[in-house]
C-alpha cells in the first residue's frame, strides 16, 4: 500500500471487492420490493481518500449483496453534530441501521436496548493470525457480549512541533513542569501558543483534561466502577496546573474554552500551536495536506507527572442498531468492513488517522517505516480509556456525552472556582449517574 496513489487504492478496493463470491448476507430477489432503505452514517475521518474508500466499500457490499444503489442511504454526519442526532433519531424511532460509535457509547447505547449483538463477529476477528489488540475490546463488551465491532485503538500522542525546539536548542519535555518551561521558550502570542489543549464543552476536553489528571494520580473512577473519585487531592493538583497553564503561565490560547472537537486541529494544522494531545487525524491531514509541517511534527509520549506518564487510548466501533429492518444485512456489512483486505485498505488510506485492532497489520512496512510510529504499538496495548481507571459502561458514556468534566474545568478557568469546588461540584454529578445505572 505505501507509495500508492488515491486512483490506485480506491481501484484495487474495487478489484478485492469484486472477487469475492456467495457471501452470507446475500439477499434473494424479494429484495426487489424492499420497503426501506440500508442507512449508513459515515463520520468523516478528516482524510478525503479514507472518506470516499469508505463509501465505496458500503455501495460494493450492496451490489455484492444484491441491493440496487438506490437501495442503500450514504449519509454524511458531522462528529460534533453525531450524538445530538443519533439521540433524536432514537427517540423517533428510526436510527441508522449502521454507524461509527466512540467509546463508552458502545455500552451507553446497549444498556437501552437499541444494539445488535455482534459477538460472533468480534469472535471470528480475535481468531485472525495474531488476533486484535484486548485493549480494542473494553468499549465494545456489555455484559459480557460484544455489541459493537472494534474499528480502531487510536493512541493520543502529542503532536510536538520538532523545528521549535530545535530552534530553542530544547528537547522535548520529560514531565509536565518541564513541558510548561519549554512552552515559554518556543511560543510567541498571540500568533503561536505553546499548548493546544481543548478546553471547551466537547468529548475531547474531557479527554485531554484526564489525560493531565491521571499523570498526577488522578481519576474519574475505581477499577470497581463504582467507586467515584472525582474528588481527590491529586485531581485537585492536576486542575491546578491547567489553571496555572492557562491563567499565569498563558501556554493556552484563551480561545480555547470555545473550541469544539476540531478545534485543536485547526490550530496545530494552522500553525497556531506548538503541542496538542490528540489522534493522529491531524498527522494524517498533514500527509494530505502540509507535507512540510508533517515532516517537523513528532507523536511523542505525553510528560510524566508525580505518579508517571500515562498515555490515553480511545477505541472507536461500528454499531448496528436492532431498529433495522434488516439484521443480516447490518451484520454483513459489519463483517464486510471488517475482512482484513478491506479493513487494511481503510487504515491505511487514513494515513496514520486509524490504529489497526488486527495486531498482524502493524507488520506492514506503512508502520514499520515511519519512524513517527515507533510509540504506537506500545501505546496500544498499554493506554488507558477516558474512564480510567474504570472501564467503558453506560455511565462513564453519559458522563462523556454530557461534558461534565469539561463544565467542571471551566468553573475553574471561566467562573474563577476553585479546583477543590469544581471536583466536589463535579463529583456529585458522576456519582448521580453511576448510582442511576447501578440501580439498573
Amino acid at each position: 500500500m505505501a507509495g500508492m496513489t488515491r486512483r490506485q487504492v480506491l481501484k484495487s478496493a474495487g478489484v478485492a471487492a469484486a472477487v469475492t463470491t456467495s457471501p452470507w448476507w446475500r439477499v434473494g430477489k424479494s429484495a426487489a420490493q424492499r420497503a426501506k432503505k440500508l442507512v449508513f452514517w459515515h463520520l468523516p475521518n478528516f482524510t478525503p481518500l479514507a472518506d470516499e474508500l469508505q463509501k465505496q466499500q458500503v455501495y460494493e457490499f450492496a451490489k455484492q449483496a444484491g441491493l440496487k444503489e438506490a437501495d442503500v442511504e450514504y449519509a454524511v454526519v458531522a462528529g460534533e453534530q453525531a450524538q445530538q442526532k443519533l439521540a433524536a433519531a432514537i427517540e423517533a424511532g428510526n436510527p441508522p441501521d449502521v454507524t461509527r460509535l466512540y467509546e463508552s457509547n458502545v455500552q451507553f447505547y446497549a444498556s437501552g436496548g437499541h444494539l445488535l449483538d455482534v459477538n460472533d463477529l468480534v469472535d471470528k476477528m480475535r481468531r485472525e493470525p495474531k488476533g486484535i489488540f484486548e485493549s480494542a475490546l473494553s468499549s465494545v463488551m456489555y455484559k459480557g457480549r460484544a455489541m459493537g465491532v472494534p474499528l480502531a485503538v487510536n493512541p493520543w500522542p502529542v503532536h510536538a512541533r520538532l523545528d521549535l525546539l530545535e530552534q530553542a536548542k530544547v528537547e522535548y519535555p520529560k514531565t509536565w513542569d518541564e513541558f510548561i518551561e519549554t512552552s515559554k521558550k518556543i511560543q510567541s502570542p498571540p500568533r503561536l501558543f505553546a499548548f493546544g489543549m481543548c478546553l471547551g464543552l466537547v468529548e475531547d476536553t474531557t479527554d485531554n483534561v484526564m489525560n493531565l489528571l491521571w499523570c498526577y494520580g488522578g481519576k474519574m473512577v475505581e477499577a470497581d466502577n463504582k467507586t467515584v473519585v472525582m474528588n481527590s487531592p491529586e485531581n485537585a493538583a492536576g486542575v491546578k496546573v491547567i489553571e496555572a497553564m492557562f491563567k499565569t503561565h498563558k501556554i493556552i490560547p484563551p480561545g480555547a474554552i470555545s473550541w469544539d472537537n476540531s478545534g485543536n486541529n485547526k490550530a496545530y494544522q494552522s500553525k497556531q500551536a506548538a503541542f496538542v494531545m490528540n489522534p493522529t487525524s491531524i498527522y494524517a491531514y498533514l500527509d494530505g495536506n502540509d507535507k512540510d509541517l508533517q515532516k517537523v511534527t513528532g507523536l511523542m509520549p505525553v510528560p510524566a507527572g508525580p505518579k508517571g506518564a500515562i498515555n490515553q487510548i480511545d477505541t472507536w466501533a461500528y454499531g448496528a442498531f436492532k431498529k433495522t429492518p434488516y439484521p443480516e444485512l447490518a451484520k454483513g456489512l459489519l463483517e464486510y468492513f471488517m475482512q482484513p483486505a478491506h479493513y487494511d485498505k481503510i487504515i491505511q488510506s487514513t494515513g496514520g488517522r486509524w490504529v489497526p485492532v488486527y495486531k498482524r497489520l502493524f507488520d506492514s512496512p506503512f508502520w514499520k517505516e515511519k519512524p513517527a510510529f515507533k510509540h504506537f504499538i506500545k501505546m496500544a496495548e498499554t493506554g488507558v480509556p477516558v474512564s480510567y481507571a474504570g472501564s467503558p459502561t453506560p455511565a462513564a458514556g453519559e458522563v462523556l456525552n454530557t461534558h461534565l468534566i469539561p463544565k467542571m474545568i471551566q468553573r475553574v478557568l471561566v467562573d474563577n472556582w476553585e479546583a477543590a469546588r469544581a471536583l466536589d461540584e463535579c463529583h456529585k454529578r458522576i456519582v448521580e449517574v453511576y448510582a442511576r445505572y447501578a440501580r439498573g
